[in-house]
């Protein structure tokens, strides 16, 4: 009996070791010229796969490079272009450009092209950020105007839910008289109610002295749905309910104001030389018993990686407000802003 009892340990013993060595081989690329890079992937977004390699660092690496893929040192949200979603680990696949979804109970093929998105379930808080932080500035000597811009774009994911902070800031120095031309913060939170439908809360921060804007404090809650599920495609349509409250240059105060949002958010990506993402986000809002009171907010965003971790970028903004506060000359504002910025992974 207890020559049973001690066999039966010993191989007990000896399959947790082998389950424990399994659980922490490293994820490995497979790449199609032949080369194998070995270590952590982190992410599947916009047709880049970022993978920290155990010699080179942190690597963007593009889908058509890729031969198969094998991750299981983390649990990962993977989102496919058929809109399902599974929370496991990727497998190799024996077949080019393919990969295995596991998620313990379902195992079936993909080609790496219809991973929509994949998140890695990170343990560690700071590890779980990631995002960009930009910054630029122009100077012209004939007039002595200087023009500082400051923008970021921080998110953090978790199984279920994204947490989203926005901010982008425009100072003006003419001639040594500084002015806060145009400032937007928003924290934001959503959840996914299933592969296509999200739900979620917003607090943001507005001041435009252009359009007569002191500050908008807004309170946003909102429903939307995800479309175009392409590799290189990405769409969300947004509406839901705002709370407004507003203060003019002139110090005129608002009260609470409402509003139905419609908002449309297209991301793009053009990696294949040069390594360019493009994203398009319109919002328009029509007020309710403000005498058809009618806003709109757009952004266009380019950016070109020029090397790892640093990205050169263009904004095109415009606002418009068909009854735009006291204290301004136009209902319409619109400019271009250029930075450098750190991306965060």
């Amino acid at each position: 009996m207890n020559r049973r009892f001690f066999f039966v340990f010993i191989c007990c013993y000896l399959f947790a070791v082998s389950f424990k060595a399994v659980a922490q081989e490293k994820d490995t690329l497979f790449l199609r010229n032949g080369q194998i890079m070995i270590g952590k992937l982190n992410s599947i977004s916009l047709g880049i796969i970022q993978f920290d390699d155990m010699d080179l660092a942190v690597q963007n690496v593009k889908y058509h490079k890729i031969k198969t893929i094998k991750a299981g040192m983390a649990t990962y949200r993977i989102q496919t272009i058929d809109q399902a979603v599974y929370y496991g680990v990727l497998k190799p696949s024996k077949n080019y450009g393919e990969v295995i979804v596991d998620d313990g109970v379902v195992t079936k093929p993909y080609p790496i092209v219809n991973i929509f998105n994949l998140v890695s379930l990170e343990k560690k808080f700071i590890k779980k950020i990631k995002g960009t932080i930009a910054y630029g500035y122009s100077y012209t000597k004939s007039s002595d105007i200087g023009r500082t811009n400051i923008d970021w774009n921080l998110n953090f994911t978790e199984q279920k839910y994204q947490v989203e902070f926005v901010g982008s800031f425009i100072y003006t120095n003419n001639q040594s008289v500084k002015t806060r031309d145009r400032e937007s913060v928003g924290l934001g939170g959503y959840y996914n109610l299933n592969t296509v439908l999200v739900a979620g809360l917003g607090l943001n921060y507005q001041r435009n002295i252009e359009l007569g804007l002191a500050s908008r404090i807004q309170q946003v809650v909102g429903f939307g749905r995800r479309f175009l599920f392409r590799p290189n495609l990405q769409g969300t349509l947004i509406s839901g309910f705002v709370i407004n409250q507003e203060r003019s240059l002139e110090g005129n105060s608002s009260g609470s104001l409402y509003e139905i949002p419609l908002q449309f958010k297209l991301d793009y990506f053009h990696y294949a030389a040069p390594n360019l993402s493009f994203t398009v986000f319109p919002k328009a809002f029509f007020g309710l018993k403000q005498d058809g009171r009618k806003r709109f907010d757009g952004e266009t965003r380019v950016n070109w990686e020029v090397i790892r971790n640093l990205d050169l970028g263009l904004q095109f903004y415009a606002s418009y407000d068909n009854q735009a506060l006291a204290g301004s000359t136009t209902n319409f504002d619109y400019g271009i802003v250029f930075n450098v910025g750190y991306k965060f992974k």
